[in-house]
């Protein structure tokens, strides 16, 4: 999956433990090669995107000071469409790893599903209509099926 690269992701992390990597098993690696393989499915371009691994209570402190509202969510998405970065996606590790269980899959699958989530919305997707959320989850499963597919996780 590397050497197909379009999109150069910078991965940021700022978590309390040292990395992603203390909380679930898998490589920065593994995040790059999805964001990829989501540009390369719905918008084939070189970009750059940034891409924040947080805390719980960092990624309430963002969502209150961006989007003027301090409760939990997974992830949150600015897409900037300029050429020098496309969007930045930030995630919240933590509940990533907390809401696993309830879905009867492991704390890497959740995270992922965060990381296309958040990708999703800066290629464009939504999901505040009924026929938007249907999409978004067509593509979610799309780009996770194709992931496992080429051994991403």
């Amino acid at each position: 999956m590397t050497s197909k690269s379009l999109v150069t992701v910078n991965v940021c992390q700022q978590l309390e433990l040292s990395s992603v990597e203390d909380f679930v098993d898998c490589s920065e690696q593994q995040f790059v090669d999805i964001v990829n393989l989501c540009f390369a499915e719905y918008a084939p371009k070189q970009t750059t995107v940034e891409l924040c691994f947080m805390s719980e209570q960092q990624h309430c402190a963002a969502h209150e000071q961006f989007l003027n509202d301090s409760s939990a969510t997974d992830v949150i998405a600015f897409p900037y469409n300029d050429e020098d970065c496309h969007g930045e996606v930030l995630v919240n590790v933590e509940m990533a790893v907390r809401r696993a269980p309830e879905f009867a899959h492991s704390a890497v699958h959740e995270l992922m599903l965060y990381v296309v989530h958040g990708t999703l919305h800066l290629l464009g997707f939504d999901d505040h209509l009924p026929q938007d959320i249907e999409d978004m989850r067509v593509a979610e499963q799309n780009i996770l099926q194709q992931a496992i597919a080429h051994n991403i996780f």
